[in-house]
């Protein structure tokens, strides 16, 4: 077992900042490298689908991913477990993309199935994906998460085969995930091939997404852009990213080496 503790970010608003153009702010680069210096891992759990989290690993020496909102964990370019919505819920979800192609999408590993989008979306998915990673509803055979972006009854909570939960990022969205999956079940299936415990996993992040992970690991981090309900079960509450908040985070916890 490592000495170290296993860290978890967040990705849109935690690593990536979308202030201006999408970018990584410089003191976030620097506090993950003197982490790992110090023998932490660091690592990611997102919202995104492997082929839309690739890029922003690589580009920070990181690979290990809980993409998909914790149904599928990926280390080295492998699988390390994949949860998927069921086939009979399935059904149904492409039943509504095929009426209302607006207001429906889904993601497995590699694509976005989608029914139509707007060029802002699309530039956004090709910049993160680095190609077009978008797929008609008609190719859809298996799906880790899916949203449904229309007024609905639905009442968030668990169903036989299927959690419903409100998209922390998007306003009057619903997310609809495999039963008992979350970005925390992911972090500690991950954490558990690697011999980490949970006193070991430190967690950051800012959506509502991010709750149950934040308010779960030994520490949960809070960058300043933070939804409240993430600032209120936080332990440690950090400045904005874009003005070093994860750089500051860690130099509070004393974790970072030669900083």
């Amino acid at each position: 077992m490592s000495t170290g503790k296993l860290i978890f970010f967040d990705i849109d608003n935690t690593l990536v900042s979308h202030v201006g153009r999408s970018h990584i702010p410089e003191a976030t680069r620097e506090a993950l490298r003197l982490l790992r210096r110090g023998g932490h891992v660091t690592a990611i759990a997102t919202a995104r689908n492997l082929c839309m989290t690739r890029r922003t690993a690589a580009d920070l020496a990181i690979d290990l991913m809980v993409c998909c909102d914790g149904a599928h964990g990926v280390q080295d370019g492998k699988t390390l477990y994949e949860e998927c919505l069921s086939p009979a819920f399935l059904q149904k979800f492409q039943e509504g993309m095929s009426r209302e192609p607006e207001n429906f999408f889904a993601l497995d590993a590699e694509y976005v199935y989608v029914g139509w989008t707007s060029k802002e979306v699309e530039d956004y998915l090709v910049a993160q994906a680095g190609f077009d990673c978008r797929r008609p509803p008609a190719d859809l055979r298996s799906a880790s998460v899916a949203y449904m972006f229309r007024p609905s009854s639905l009442q968030p909570g668990r169903r036989d085969d299927v959690d419903i939960v409100e998209a922390s990022a998007i306003p009057g969205c619903t997310e609809f995930l495999p039963r008992g999956v979350s970005k925390w079940s992911g972090i500690l299936k991950a954490a558990e091939g690697l011999g980490f415990g949970r006193a070991d996993i430190i967690t950051v992040g800012d959506g509502l997404n991010d709750v149950e992970m934040i308010q779960s690991a030994s520490v949960g981090v809070a960058v300043g852009a933070a939804k409240e309900q993430v600032k209120a079960v936080a332990d440690l509450v950090v400045g904005d990213i874009d003005e070093g908040g994860i750089l500051e985070a860690f130099q509070r916890l004393d974790m970072l080496q030669g900083g």
